[in-house]
């Protein structure tokens, strides 16, 4: 299996995890892991390739993508410069690398995923799931949409299914035939740059939405968070999940309100690595310096008050109308 991922020096712990998940759950599979960075250190490098060593038939080999001579492309605090390297990987593979897994490093690979790797992708250029929050996101009343929504609302309409960009497989062999690389996507993101609030996963979306098979995303890419909205438990995710995305701000290793049992599977992970100890003590010295518990208690409060003022009013007015 060809496997990509993209990372900085702050996501390091949670790539790593991903990685050990996929090769734990792997443990005799030929695993090729490209992995592009711009800013690992040495000892970053080595550490990395000291977990390929410890599995058998696992490779780390590092693609160095030179931030001085990247494009200048929009980035938040959410959406960093490395979300566009996957765009790169036509250009930078191997000419023999037909196919490759891209995975997002909040990640895990909780089961075997050689079945799905080795999927057909019937004359298609992209494997992947539909995005669980899309219709959620587009279905605002007309007066609030931005122009990103109605773009993609309008797709919706003429049979766009939107995918997460976290877990692509990719079909290499046919994207090149048909000239894409890094400097198409470029041109095309550029021309296009005021509808792409989601930056790289729009664009593969406004360009490819006719070229995707897509795959189950209960069992390919489930949004941890949605599976605990949908009632999902612990261990019906541990028994049904290939990869768990734990998406947005509230990831397991972060000190925030949002906790759930689904979280346990991210820290299992963790603990077959060498930061486990290091990232409990964090979390737990960042919780008790945290103070996200009393401010929610504030806001809990100040909306009570708010209710018992509008409450009150609404008695004199009745008192006054004689009831």
């Amino acid at each position: 299996m060809n496997l990509s991922i993209a990372l900085n020096r702050k996501v390091i712990v949670p790539a790593y995890v991903l990685l050990t998940s996929l090769f734990y759950n792997h443990p005799e599979q030929q695993i090729d892991v490209y992995m592009l960075y711009s800013e690992l250190l040495p000892e970053d490098l080595v550490l990395f390739q000291k977990l390929g060593q410890e599995y058998s038939n696992k490779r780390i080999i590092e693609l160095y993508v030179d931030r001085s001579s990247f494009p200048a492309l929009p980035e938040n605090r959410f959406w960093t410069i490395e979300t566009y390297y996957r765009l790169l990987l036509i250009d930078m593979l191997p000419e023999d690398v037909s196919r490759i897994l891209y995975l997002d490093v909040d990640m895990i690979v909780n089961k075997d995923i050689v079945s799905f790797y080795e999927t057909s992708f019937d004359d298609k250029l992209l494997i992947a799931a539909e995005d669980f929050e899309f219709m959620h996101i587009i279905e605002t009343p007309e007066e609030s949409r931005n122009i990103r929504d109605e773009l993609f609302l309008q797709l919706h309409r003429q049979g766009m299914v939107y995918f997460c960009a976290g877990m692509i497989l990719f079909n290499i062999t046919g994207l090149r035939k048909q000239g894409f690389c890094f400097q198409r996507y470029l041109e095309i993101f550029l021309k296009n740059q005021d509808y792409m609030a989601l930056f790289d996963q729009d664009l593969l979306n406004y360009i490819h939405w006719k070229d995707v098979k897509y795959v189950d995303n209960r069992k390919y890419g489930l949004f941890s968070g949605t599976a605990h909205e949908m009632g999902m438990s612990y261990q019906q995710v541990k028994d049904e999940a290939a990869i768990i995305h734990f998406t947005g701000m509230a990831k397991p290793w972060t000190v925030n309100l949002v906790r759930y049992d689904i979280e346990k599977i991210w820290w299992e992970y963790l603990e077959k690595t060498p930061f486990y100890y290091e990232i409990m003590e964090q979390v737990f010295l960042d919780m008790m310096a945290s103070t996200c518990a009393e401010d929610k208690l504030e806001e809990m409060n100040r909306e009570r008050m708010h209710l018992e003022d509008l409450l009150n009013r609404y008695q004199k007015i009745i008192k006054q109308l004689g009831y």
